[in-house]
């Protein structure tokens, strides 16, 4: 054989197989990849994330997806994905899966106005439709509540549960995600009933009592226990609306009449449980040497791999936030649309009040806030009240209804604040004139510590 032709058709054969396994390769990087773009409507100073709803984000620890617009609140972004998982867009929930391509328009005020295209626009748009648990799912906050009979209830949540069902056996779409999706409808035909006793006292009924809610409750028990049957399943553990009604799965009140008696925690559900409480309080009171304790006793115990790990992750994130650390520097925006950011605040102790005009205990601690402003006027201190509300319109009349002086008043985006792990409000801070942390879950303002600490740094920054 000629020794040039065999070269060259060497040579081809490599090409050839090089550029086969670069197009496998580029494949496999490439297949994973979710690629979306759309357009955000009626957003205001909501936040624009694609809010991941897998069990790891109950603990702060998911991978959520941060929006970048431009034009008329336009977006595209891309983002690789492992598995299908549910996702939360505003008030538009979402399933998206490895490889999705999707354009998306959806309206913050009206979830079911969204317009969706792409293959899988049928399984959005159903989701668009689905309830709101925490608004006691068919009953719309108490709107379709009509009566105190609660069979009319039960009633009410079996035709919605019918029509909904139609819809889903509709798609065509992954077992995975028709077996979850006819779960929820279960949960939220559950949900319904067992919200009937709070709307039903909304509505003048009765007073609500817990012993009252067992009793209403009770004449509901053979639909309770038929449905909920064969619940407690792990795979269901995917699903963010069943980890939100696991408590009342195995409520002791209701198991004392009878109902969901057969329903038990799994150990998965015992450990998810246990990871819940600990972070709950870390949320909501920080790394103190008390919840240092109980991490320690979390990591020593009997737990699996995956658990520990999210704990250690917790205690790293919260440490940046022990006293001493530098505070980090966000940007706020005055009601007359400055900008200033919270380091401009630095050469004086500050006490910032993140609130919204939507959270009642924000709005009971303001008269507070205000008389230490008025009390501590002549002091070396600066008072930021700092709103997170997305309705710019309702924190602009707020301020012009109680007289609050507009370039002395701030808002800002919530997730703007995720390095000091805003979680719930009211949330005080409380940083020094050298900008570091003091407590960043310092005490609200109507307790007499608060005074204490000003009064203790005060009199630090004069020595």
């Amino acid at each position: 054989m000629n020794m040039k032709r065999f070269q060259i058709k060497f040579l081809g054969v490599f090409v050839l197989t090089f550029l086969l396994l670069l197009g496998c390769s580029t494949e496999e990087e490439t297949s994973n990849v979710v690629r979306l773009r759309g357009q955000l409507v009626n957003w205001g100073n909501a936040s624009k994330i694609l809010n991941a709803q897998n069990l790891e984000a109950d603990f702060g620890l998911g991978e959520d997806v941060i929006l970048e617009t431009f034009g008329d609140n336009e977006f595209e972004v891309s983002f690789e994905l492992e598995e299908p998982t549910y996702y939360s867009l505003g008030r538009n929930k979402l399933y998206l899966s490895p490889g999705e391509e999707l354009y998306l328009k959806v309206d913050y005020k009206d979830p079911e106005a969204g317009v969706f295209e792409g293959g899988s626009a049928s399984i959005q748009a159903y989701l668009s439709g689905v309830p709101f648990p925490k608004s006691g799912s068919y009953l719309v906050g108490g709107r379709n509540l009509k009566s105190d009979d609660i069979s009319e209830t039960v009633e009410l949540a079996q035709s919605i549960t019918e029509e909904r069902r139609q819809k889903l056996n509709s798609l065509k779409a992954s077992t995975e995600f028709m077996e979850l999706e006819e779960m929820r409808l279960k949960l939220d035909q559950l949900n319904t009933i067992l919200s009937m006793p709070v709307y039903g006292s909304f509505k003048g009924y009765w007073d609500y009592t817990e012993s009252k809610k067992v009793e209403v409750l009770s004449g509901a028990k053979d639909v309770l226990n038929e449905v909920s049957a064969g619940l407690m399943k792990d795979e269901y553990m995917r699903h963010p609306n069943f980890r939100d009604m696991l408590h009342s799965l195995v409520s002791a009140d209701l198991k004392s009449v009878g109902i969901f008696t057969d329903l038990k925690f799994t150990p998965f559900m015992t450990e998810y449980d246990e990871m819940g409480a600990f972070v709950t309080q870390l949320e909501l009171n920080g790394l103190s040497n008390e919840m240092q304790q109980q991490a320690d006793e979390f990591l020593t115990a009997n737990h699996s791999a995956k658990y520990k790990r999210m704990v250690q992750q917790k205690l790293e994130e919260y440490a940046a936030l022990l006293p001493g650390e530098p505070a980090f520097d966000v940007l706020f925006k005055d009601a007359l649309g400055g900008e200033k950011p919270l380091s401009e605040f630095a050469g004086q102790l500050t006490y910032v009040d993140l609130w919204a005009t939507w959270c009642g205990p924000c709005i009971a601690e303001l008269p507070a806030f205000e008389q230490l402003k008025e009390d501590y006027k002549d002091k070396p201190i600066n008072f930021v009240p700092v709103s997170i509300d997305t309705d710019l319109e309702a924190w602009q009349k707020y301020l012009e209804t109680h007289d609050l002086p507009k370039d002395h008043e701030y808002v800002i985006n919530r997730l703007d604040l995720s390095d000091y792990k805003v979680i719930t409000i009211p949330r005080y801070l409380l940083i020094d004139s050298e900008f570091k942390i003091i407590s960043v879950f310092a005490p609200v303002p109507s307790d007499p510590e608060t005074r204490r600490l000003l009064d203790k740094y005060l009199t630090e920054t004069t020595e």
